[in-house]
């Protein structure tokens, strides 16, 4: 008999679906569903158990995804949608390919969200949209698979412990299923949503006809909640002052217990395609920012195909794995549980929604108070004389407009005159790993040398960056610990996402010729992207450490190192390959 601790339980109700003898109910506790069994009619026959994801292995493939940054061609539709519309252009290909589409859509009342089979472009607009809580799934189970089993296509579009219930409760692999995961923060309760409406009906005198979370209406980057009413009313809240986002983007008060403990925040999906919203994404206009992009992983052959058949309706960009865990920390790491979580829950049974707002959702004024002490702190220890000299009065400094250097206080910086430090990010020099020291670091650039700042760049304290005359060091977003030597006599240059460690040395000559080879040994080095310098590596010249590769510890690297691949000794030899961190 299913017996699992909220923690496990995911509310996906598929063991509801599985039961012969339909012994399994759902219950809602703090607005969440869990299975009551009853004993009654239970026979032991352990199915529910057998098919239950909680049970379930953790993802055991391999497969590294292939990534993309996209967004449909269709303006009007990415407007509409939350992030960038591809979810819509894949199952809207799907149903005009004679299949369906197995999405969430709001109950008509607005207070609950249900699964359907959609077949036809209304439906289709009845499952767009994100929905916070977990949906009612009816019988959306047995559903696709009597389709499947009829040799129909059915897409369906879930959170990944909704598409592993889809899978065991099958039992088997269908050609005809293509299954679409999301990059999944946690889900939200219901009972949260429903006293919103209820609250919102109540102040607006109405009914509510229409609800659309992460509305663009100031744009992506500035998502808010937009609500129509029978009475024409609108209300529109961004998300940075709308409790409920606060409570659940920044709080976490309000998330189901197994998401805390969720084993499918990882990289390699079970799903034939993930999506999500590309948040912090490079190098893209700004235009195209504040409109949305998704983030597309393709997981598996009938992915891919999926994806190429939409190609001719979309903009798409290949892009690395590792840019998309930085803006979406829920694709590997799960959420802490906050303090207070069990408190919440009774007050949100008990108490009117406006306390429940005051008491939880007033943490934002105080981060943002935060945020501006953070400022003054750091102004105060930067050395303002030569920030004013460096970024207003150095010609040897080219800034695009809001980037600077930034020279904490025992910076020592020489820049010759006739050098150039191209700056399109913020370059900040001598921080503070452990708290205040009086240590000092060096960055001198000599005549005629090129520093580019490609991307947002710390040095910290006890380390020297000398850029020597004729040469080029060029670096994307780096940030290193205490102790570290860059030399560059020739060409240096490293990558976005470059991670050094401390006491880590990088050289692109022999620096001090010796014996009866009087000239420096000047060769070319290159630094891939999201590249890990552990503690004490040094680096000769000449060299590539390809994208996604780790360097261990005290290792000396002599030789080329593939991508993601792990190497440690001295001299470094290859210890792991395929390496994702």
């Amino acid at each position: 008999m299913l017996d699992l601790k909220k923690t496990e339980c995911m509310g996906c109700q598929q063991c509801a679906n599985t039961c012969p003898k339909g012994a399994i109910t759902y219950s809602i506790v703090d607005g969440f569903l869990y299975p009551k069994i009853n004993e009654d009619q239970c026979i032991s026959c352990g199915l529910c158990e057998k098919k239950c994801p909680a049970f379930s292995d953790s993802i055991t493939e391999t497969r590294r995804p292939n990534v993309y940054a996209a967004w449909t061609k269709n303006a009007c539709q990415r407007t509409d949608s939350t992030s960038g519309g591809i979810c819509y252009e894949l199952s809207k290909y799907i149903i005009d390919s004679g299949g369906k589409a197995a999405g969430v859509s709001w109950t008509k009342d607005f207070k609950d969200a249900k699964y359907e089979l959609v077949h036809d472009s209304d439906g289709l607009r009845r499952i767009t949209h994100s929905k916070y809580f977990q949906p009612k799934t009816g019988l959306i189970y047995s559903q696709i698979k009597q389709c499947l089993d009829h040799g129909e296509t059915v897409l369906f579009i879930g959170s990944a412990c909704y598409g592993e219930a889809l899978r065991l409760y099958l039992g088997k692999e269908y050609q005809n299923l293509i299954c679409i995961d999301f990059i999944c923060r946690g889900y939200t309760s219901q009972i949260f949503h429903q006293k919103r409406i209820e609250d919102l009906e109540e102040k607006m005198g109405s009914k509510v006809s229409d609800v659309h979370y992460k509305h663009k209406k100031k744009g992506w980057n500035r998502f808010g909640t937009f609500f129509r009413f029978e009475n024409g009313k609108e209300y529109y809240v961004n998300r940075y002052d709308d409790p409920y986002e606060i409570m659940f983007q920044l709080d976490d008060y309000n998330t189901r217990p197994s998401c805390y403990e969720c084993k499918y925040r990882t990289a390699i999906r079970k799903a034939d395609i993930t999506v999500g919203d590309f948040w912090g994404i490079k190098r893209v206009d700004p235009d195209s920012m504040n409109k949305g992009i998704s983030v597309v992983l393709i997981n598996s052959e009938k992915g891919q195909q999926l994806f190429d058949s939409i190609k001719d309706r979309i903009e798409f960009q290949r892009r690395d794995l590792y840019e998309v865990s930085e803006g979406n920390m829920a694709l590997r790491n799960n959420l802490k549980m906050r303090e207070g979580a069990e408190l919440f829950f009774k007050d949100l049974e008990e108490k009117p929604m406006e306390f429940v707002y005051k008491k939880y959702a007033g943490r934002k004024n105080n981060r943002a108070m935060e945020k501006k002490l953070g400022k003054v702190r750091d102004l105060l220890r930067c050395n303002i004389v030569q920030f004013i000299k460096l970024n207003y009065f150095c010609p040897s400094v080219v800034r695009e407009k809001g980037k600077y250097i930034i020279p904490y206080k025992g910076a020592v910086v020489k820049v010759d005159k006739k050098s150039r430090i191209y700056v399109k990010d913020n370059l900040f020099l001598n921080t503070q790993k452990h708290g205040r020291t009086r240590e000092e670091m060096f960055f001198t650039v000599c005549r005629d040398a090129t520093v580019m700042v490609n991307g947002r760049t710390s040095i910290a304290t006890g380390s020297t960056i000398d850029v020597l005359p004729n040469a080029s060091l060029s670096m994307g977003r780096a940030e290193t610990n205490i102790g570290v030597v860059i030399v560059c006599s020739n060409s240096i240059e490293m990558g976005d996402d470059v991670q050094i460690g401390r006491g880590v040395m990088i050289y692109d000559s022999n620096y001090h010729p010796t014996g009866l080879n009087r000239q420096k040994n000047l060769r070319p080095l290159k630094i891939g992207n999201h590249v890990w310098l552990c503690t004490g590596v040094t680096i000769t010249k000449g060299l590539k450490i390809g994208s996604g590769a780790i360097c261990g510890i005290n290792s000396t690297i002599m030789s080329n190192v593939k991508e993601r691949t792990m190497v440690m000794g001295n001299p470094a030899k290859v210890i792991m390959t395929e390496v994702e961190w």
